[in-house]
């Protein structure tokens, strides 16, 4: 199943008690139409606020489940900021987390003298001018496999047990005109706020300030959040698209709502 959502009102992607997220509201939806409990396992656990054009879960349902008629069934039970784009039958030994090949996600900053009111749940507003030709330069030193402890919130009580190596594909930045930046990023995995403390860095570097581009491998081989700039907020964070190999036949997704 591939996912739109406004993450503005969800508390992330995972479920959590009490509280309203992504896949406790979808899992609910499901199971309410098919009558059995169901485990959802999904692409990408986005944070509080962020969004996604294209996120993908997998669970089981028995065979002879109509797949049309439970997309629109699980659609009209999902609020207007939760749209299920599309549904398939997957091979046996797919699974939307561990068989993805890359995720690609999308920041969007505003980089306006003034606000723009019909953007602030979509994209970070940032006055100070950005230089492109800094950011750009800046992103060069990430592309490749390394240790992003400096980009990463480790998780509690894992000290050095788990590895923060990712390996990114593809780093960079596309003017959309009027003040509109996106930072596009892909990589086999992301851990915990990586994408959002790269792009809060590159932010710094991008107003003239620290890190300079060069300095960005020295960051990185810091392996120190604290050798890292600011956290961007989560609002301009959309997961746009999961990559899964061409053996599992499945059909690439239509076009999602626009969020």
């Amino acid at each position: 199943m591939t996912l739109a959502y406004d993450g503005t009102e969800f508390h992330g992607f995972a479920e959590q008690p009490g509280l309203r997220t992504v896949a406790g509201t979808l899992r609910a939806a499901i199971e309410r139409v098919v009558g059995h409990p169901v485990v959802l396992v999904g692409a990408g656990r986005t944070d509080r606020g962020v969004h996604a054009r294209a996120q993908v879960v997998s669970f089981d349902v028995v065979q002879d489940t109509d797949l049309a008629a439970l997309r629109r069934r699980v659609g009209r039970l999902t609020a207007a900021d939760l749209a299920v784009v599309s549904i398939e039958e997957a091979p046996a030994s797919f699974d939307a987390r561990f068989s993805a090949t890359s995720r690609r996600y999308r920041y969007t900053i505003c980089n306006r003298d003034v606000p723009d009111p019909l953007l602030r749940r979509s994209a970070w507003w940032v006055p100070e001018p950005l230089d492109l030709n800094l950011l750009r330069l800046a992103v060069d030193p990430l592309i490749g496999e390394h240790d992003f402890s400096s980009f990463c919130r480790r998780p509690r009580g894992t000290g050095d047990r788990v590895s923060l190596v990712r390996r990114v594909l593809d780093a960079s930045w596309e003017d959309a005109g009027e003040g509109i930046l996106h930072f596009w990023i892909e990589a086999n995995a992301f851990c915990h706020q990586m994408v959002r403390s790269i792009t809060g860095t590159l932010v710094g570097t991008g107003t003239g300030g620290r890190p300079r581009p060069g300095e960005l491998l020295g960051v990185l081989g810091a392996r120190d959040r604290a050798a890292a700039g600011q956290i961007a907020p989560p609002h301009g964070l959309v997961l746009w698209e999961v990559r899964y190999p061409s053996s599992f036949g499945l059909s690439p997704p239509p076009d999602p709502p626009k969020l």
